[in-house]
């Protein structure tokens, strides 16, 4: 008799241990299961299956930008893929207007597209902005190395050429008052043959002791980009259905930009020679290096919605190496003026200012 409540007692323990192993939260059979979280992996800017241009849809604007150029005409020169120059960057315009007849193309420079301040770097650099003008550029922010002798410098040399030079930080010295226009709104008509609004501000990295002569006697400084694009931003975009960032300044303090400011579409920023391989974004922001010497061009396919606002985005890096053909006009255009700068003895630097010589920032790197 004891044996068998001793059996009963073993079963009923036995219920009780399984019974509070299924409370605790064994796993049941029929319990679903979530998915594992999918990584998100970033769009590459490769032109697809080895192209030059890539294939699809008309998109309702184009967008091609460059910077950092400081003068280069022709190719880099480098011993491994040398690539850019002004007759590639034309081919490639005018393969995308032949693909794309009703697509409108906006182009655009981050600045520090001066050369060295040399005779032959003048050259250079008057030859670049010809270019760039009979190209079709709608806006250019101007950089850092683009004011090395000053306002009244840059002024006597791009004066009559009628480029749209911006910039939203270059200031008078101890005020935020800006010496360059801050921002422009470049107005296209679309593929739907409806208008697209632009808005551009163009801003260069914050360095507290940058200055160099301005206008009337005045020095010129740096304000923090940030409160400058605050300052401009609510009114263009209000204003804008694709707002654009030129920036020349670093990748890192360009996403802390985008973080801060969600109303810009597209950041395009040049600096230090970095480029982007995929397609970069914070929040909406999407966010696209080009490199320098113009060895890289970035082209941004843009679909708006309904409401005009961006609602697609196709982005590539053309690296125009050896690949890409040249536009024969160009090429003819600056033939002589590579001849000039090729020849004789070395180009002798201009002398600066007093207080030019002072400031001892050294300009971008790469120049010839």
């Amino acid at each position: 008799m004891a044996s068998c409540r001793s059996g009963r007692k073993g079963l009923l323990l036995f219920a009780i241990l399984i019974a509070g192993f299924s409370a605790a939260g064994a796993p049941s059979a029929a319990a679903p299961t979530a998915p594992a979280p999918v990584p998100t992996i970033p769009r590459t800017l490769d032109i697809p299956d080895g192209a030059l241009v890539a294939a699809g849809p008309a998109p309702e604007l184009d967008i091609l930008y460059t910077g950092d150029v400081i003068g280069y005409i022709e190719d880099c020169g480098c011993k491994l893929n040398p690539a850019g120059g002004l007759s590639r960057r034309a081919w490639l315009l005018s393969q995308l207007q032949t693909n794309y007849p009703t697509t409108p193309v906006v182009l655009l420079d981050s600045g520090n597209f001066s050369d060295n301040p040399t005779d032959k770097g003048d050259l250079r650099t008057a030859t670049l902005l010809k270019a760039m003008k009979t190209l079709g550029y709608k806006a250019i922010n101007v950089g850092e190395r683009d004011l090395t002798l000053g306002y009244d410098d840059f002024i006597k040399r791009t004066e009559g050429l009628g480029l749209s030079f911006i910039s939203s930080n270059i200031v008078k010295q101890g005020t935020k008052d800006t010496v360059f226009t801050p921002y422009t709104i470049v107005e296209v008509v679309g593929t739907s043959k409806k208008p697209v609004r632009v808005g551009v501000l163009g801003v260069v990295r914050y360095n507290a002791v940058w200055q160099e002569a301005g206008p009337s006697g005045s020095n010129l400084g740096l304000a923090a980009p940030a409160d400058m694009i605050a300052t401009f931003l609510p009114q263009l975009r209000k204003e804008s259905d694709v707002v654009v960032l030129l920036a020349a300044l670093s990748k890192e303090d360009a996403h802390d930009l985008a973080k801060r400011f969600p109303e810009i579409d597209f950041i395009f920023g040049t600096y230090g020679g970095v480029f982007s391989t995929v397609e970069e974004t914070e929040g909406p922001v999407r966010i696209y290096y080009t490199g320098n010497q113009g060895k890289r061009m970035g082209e941004t396919r843009i679909k708006l919605d309904a409401k005009r606002r961006v609602a697609d985005v196709s982005s590539y890096l053309h690296f125009l190496t050896v690949r890409y053909p040249v536009d024969k006009a160009m090429e003819d255009s600056i033939a002589d003026v590579v001849a000039k700068t090729k020849s004789g003895k070395p180009a002798e630097a201009k002398k600066p200012t007093a207080m030019q010589a002072a400031d001892t920032a050294a300009p971008a790197a790469g120049g010839h």
